[in-house]
């Protein structure tokens, strides 16, 4: 199990906690943490959780030791030490249901695929803007689920996600994507699905769950949305790109009708059909994840959600192919 890192001191104990105290043989897993260029006290916490935690195997590896700096490089030096025919992969900020690796582990054996893409919703949301962010959010993880169902995954989630060190060995990493700053997860699907014509399956199991938490500002979210939308720069799977541009141009459409409907009332009964069109295919793919996250209530923001989602999707896709974003304290630039 990969642990990548960086500046996390808030969140590594509770993670690591999590994942000590997997209902999972310990002699069956090992955890690999891998701290990027922590500039707080993230190192000495691990250190200090592994020296007193002695049941399972613990590896702490520093990219800064390395002159090393990336989470894709953090991933693949672990994937060189990983013992395992197995990679799981999270980040610091989650935290796991107790059966999580054992869920992951008896559905790899009975399906044997080479990617499992893993369920991931957020917790602990506090405000009208976290209840929001979290209903969005299980938007794109019921479009991956949908998606990789059908034989076609256009998304997953590093936060939870599993598949075979061989394919990982085989593709060389990220050899191809290394200058994109993201995508460490989505790169790979592509490459597992593309090149090997792996299986790649989603893992519909509340056991597997694995939780983190939604951004606490605006600006936060919208440097993380940025930093998702940069790496459709380095997209050569034909269906994603298709997808991503249907989704941004549908909701453009929508921007642009409403503004248009103002000045211009024809475009009114125009802005009318693709909004409601919008609500119609929505609700029954967010109603279906939410029960199955079991958070029913976050539906109450379904409608204003509809509102905002059109701006915010031109906005953030916008900013994000060409504009720059902060992420752990690093600035990075869009390439294309």
């Amino acid at each position: 199990m990969i642990l990548p890192v960086r500046n996390e001191t808030e969140n590594i104990i509770q993670c690591l906690e999590k994942i000590y105290k997997q209902n999972y043989p310990a002699e069956l897993f090992e955890i690999i943490v891998v701290d990027d260029s922590s500039t707080d006290n993230t190192v000495e916490l691990v250190n200090s959780f592994i020296r007193k935690n002695n049941l399972i195997k613990i590896t702490l590896i520093e990219l800064s030791k390395l002159n090393l700096s990336s989470k894709k490089q953090a991933i693949a030096e672990a994937v060189k030490v990983a013992e395992g025919d197995i990679i799981v992969t999270t980040d610091a900020d989650c935290i796991m249901q107790p059966y999580w690796l054992k869920t992951i582990a008896e559905f790899y054996e009975k399906h044997k695929p080479e990617m499992i893409i893993g369920p991931v919703c957020f917790y602990n949301e506090k405000n009208i803007f976290q209840k929001m962010q979290s209903l969005e959010f299980l938007s794109l993880i019921a479009s991956g689920a949908a998606s990789s169902n059908l034989g076609f995954p256009i998304m997953c989630n590093g936060a939870n996600l599993a598949y075979e060190k061989s394919a990982f060995i085989k593709l060389n990493g990220y050899n191809l994507n290394d200058k994109y700053s993201s995508g460490d997860d989505v790169f790979l699907m592509h490459q597992i699905k593309n090149k090997l014509k792996g299986k790649i399956v989603f893992l519909k199991n509340y056991d597997a769950l694995v939780q983190t938490q939604p951004q606490q500002t605006f600006s936060s979210f919208l440097n993380q949305r940025k930093r998702w939308v940069s790496k459709s720069h380095g997209y050569s799977d034909i269906p994603t790109i298709l997808i991503a541009l249907l989704v941004f141009l549908f909701n453009t459409s929508i921007v642009f009708t409403g503004i248009f409907s103002i000045f211009f009332l024809p475009f009114l009964n125009l802005f009318l059909f693709i909004f409601v069109l919008k609500i119609i295919i929505d609700f029954p793919l967010l109603t279906g994840i939410s029960a199955f996250m079991k958070n029913k209530k976050l539906m109450l923001y379904y409608i204003p959600l509809q509102l905002i989602y059109p701006i915010y999707i031109f906005i953030s896709g916008a900013m994000g192919l060409f504009g720059k974003y902060e992420w752990k304290n690093r600035l990075f630039i869009s390439k294309s």
